[in-house]
């Protein structure tokens, strides 16, 4: 077995990323591409800093969870659309896209009660600077930002109905995202530390709140899966062990989550 064949495997033993995800081209017509064939810079204000929320947006930006089952099965995220807020020019589903670039949103492929029995992929926008250029949306116009993000999520996709941390999140995110420019003013996003990331766990250890540690940590182990390599597989390993142990502290002695959950985080300051 081949060292390629090996980081696969424990990726996918280590930070449990679905198996739809991994099998993504099993649900997806031949022909189909979701990903982009080159790395898309992510821009930010250079004056922006990353912080709980938009990391956390960060997160479920990158997370196929937020658009629902059929996203899961076929691997389709946020970003699988919009690379760093930009456009994925390589985009193309067999069947609903008529050229790379674009997606019908109106067919039954997402969810049941949207075919309107016409072929009409649309262009897919780009959401860099989307501060600045409300309204927002192509088959449908909304006002806000995150009447569009929800809309997104729900009406096209048939995603889960996204709670408040959830929108807010995304929509932070979203709003960091910068169109290139002459003046210096955008740089390429620092990735945020493991460390720092570790943190959108907070809220949900402070509230007591058992499903909203799950959803955060889920998303943790995802980003884990993201960044593995040869370098730090032994260390993220131990990441994982930890997480788990937090979970089983959560459930059987609450009163001692705070102190677990410094024991973890000083683990990932070494």
């Amino acid at each position: 077995m081949n060292r390629t064949v090996i980081s696969l495997s424990l990726t996918l033993l280590l930070f449990q990323v679905s198996f739809a995800f991994s099998q993504s081209a099993l649900w997806l017509p031949p022909g189909s591409r979701t990903d982009a064939k080159t790395r898309i810079p992510e821009l930010i204000d250079k004056n922006s800093a990353w912080n709980r929320t938009t990391i956390l947006g960060k997160l479920l930006f990158n997370s196929p969870s937020v658009l629902g089952e059929k996203a899961v099965r076929i691997g389709l995220s946020c970003n699988s659309c919009h690379p760093s807020g930009h456009v994925n020019t390589d985009f193309y589903i067999e069947g609903l896209s008529d050229k790379p670039g674009t997606i019908d949103l109106t067919n039954s492929f997402w969810r049941d009660g949207t075919e309107d029995k016409t072929f009409n992929p649309v262009p897919i926008p780009s959401l860099r600077n989307a501060k600045e250029t409300a309204p927002y949306g192509t088959l449908q116009i909304l006002p806000t930002l995150p009447a569009f993000t929800r809309h997104v999520i729900v009406t096209e996709f048939g995603g889960p109905e996204p709670d408040q941390e959830t929108l807010e999140a995304l929509v932070a995110y979203m709003l960091l995202l910068e169109k290139e420019t002459g003046d210096n003013r955008f740089i390429q996003a620092q990735t945020p530390s493991i460390r720092a990331t570790a943190d959108i766990l907070s809220p949900a250890i402070e509230a007591r709140d058992i499903n909203r540690f799950d959803r955060n940590s889920s998303l943790f182990r995802e980003e884990l899966g993201r960044r593995i390599n040869s370098k730090n597989e032994v260390a993220f390993k131990q990441i994982v062990q930890d997480l788990k142990k937090l979970r089983q502290t959560f459930r059987d002695k609450p009163e001692h989550l705070e102190k677990a959950f410094e024991t973890l985080l000083a683990g990932l300051d070494q």
